[in-house]
């Protein structure tokens, strides 16, 4: 007798990935990774970056009254990592915050938590240094229950610190002996309120990354659909002299005549054509400039590529010419060709960048387009 087989099931089509970009796969970059399994990933040295970052982009510039920033991790640092200072050194008003970085696999558990605490608990006993006014652990994949729970409960903390010395802490301040905590330590210690000690969560230290400079290079941001440039003023703008000053002499040569002015070549087709496309090209690149400004926060992005093409182009717009109107064409035609490296910009480069560069070398003082006479 044949066995029955059980009926087939007709297998679902998979879904599409929620969080896919079609844009981000087109570039072969895949599926976007989760800032909190990105951060969990970071090696040392990343985490290391990341926190300076963090502490440059987002401590200096939201927490008020900051006065300095120091990283002191390292040899000898006394369990310090992080150092935000508050007030002037020497005065009454002087204060400070300490972010202590660890950089391990797994979420930070209390026994070596308290050991961290103890460092900064005997050298500040000792006048080493003032107690922290806050203490933050910053860690890659946070701290965990048991630590929290310790961390919210600051009698319970203290607790757990005083009954864990000898296993935890004594032998972790200082490679020469061992520190026992008794006598006048021990009081001291007793009197301390640990509500000074938190946690930086993950998700908030990402999103507080979230407002620096930084952050788009480390996680990425959504892929930018650029507007379209802006048309040009129709007065020339102050900060349009230098180009505009440059092609006038290349006018000049055209028409024969000295150029103080738009009205002295209305009636001169070619040679006005020559300047209200020059000056659409020279907005399209103001136009990469601001995207660089204000999607990206650092216009020193658009700096570095106009620095790419100035030497790219050396050789053309520095070589003998008959007239400024062959050496501003031919280097304009150089520049369609330029190759570019992987500058953050390089994706949202056109033919129309690429002419509006020339002019802002131009604008610069980089190049001129007529030999003096």
């Amino acid at each position: 007798m044949s066995e029955t087989l059980p009926a087939l099931e007709s297998l679902d089509r998979p879904s599409k990935w929620p969080s896919a970009n079609a844009r981000l796969l087109g570039l072969g970059a895949g599926l976007p990774v989760n800032p909190l399994d990105r951060l969990a990933n970071f090696s040392a040295d990343d985490f290391e970056r990341f926190a300076l970052e963090w502490a440059d982009g987002y401590l200096r510039e939201k927490l008020p009254d900051v006065t300095e920033i120091q990283q002191r991790g390292g040899a000898g640092d006394k369990g310090r990592d992080i150092v935000v200072w508050f007030g002037k050194a020497g005065t009454p008003s002087r204060r400070w915050h300490l972010y202590q970085c660890k950089r391990y696999a797994s979420a930070l558990g209390a026994g070596k938590g308290i050991a961290e605490i103890a460092k900064v608990l005997f050298y500040s006993f000792r006048g080493d240094f003032s107690l922290p006014l806050e203490y933050w652990f910053v860690t890659r994949k946070g701290v965990t229950g048991e630590f929290q729970d310790l961390i919210d409960e600051p009698i319970k903390l203290r607790t757990y610190i005083v009954d864990n010395w000898n296993a935890q802490c004594s032998n972790a301040i200082t490679a020469k002996k061992a520190i026992a905590l008794e006598g006048e330590f021990a009081d001291y210690v007793a009197k301390i309120d640990f509500g000074f000690v938190r946690v930086k969560q993950p998700l908030d230290l990402i999103n507080e990354h979230g407002q620096t400079k930084y952050h788009p290079i480390v996680f990425g941001a959504p892929l930018i659909d650029r507007p379209s440039p802006a048309a040009p003023p129709s007065q020339v703008a102050e900060a349009e002299r230098g180009y505009v000053g440059e092609l006038f002499k290349v006018i000049g040569e055209m028409t024969g005549a000295p150029i103080a002015g738009e009205a002295d070549f209305a009636s001169h087709v070619k040679a006005r054509n020559l300047f209200e496309r020059s000056r659409m090209t020279f907005y399209s690149a103001e136009g990469l400039k601001e995207l660089a400004r204000d999607q990206m926060a650092d216009a020193g992005y658009f700096d570095e590529l106009l620095g790419e093409f100035r030497h790219g182009l050396y050789y053309t717009y520095s070589a003998p010419s008959d007239t400024g109107y062959t050496r501003l064409s031919e280097t304009v035609k150089a520049a369609q060709v330029q190759q570019v490296s992987s500058y953050t910009l390089k994706d949202h480069v056109t033919p129309p960048d690429r002419e509006g560069i020339c002019h802002h070398l131009a604008n610069n003082g980089d190049v001129a387009w007529c030999d003096d006479v």
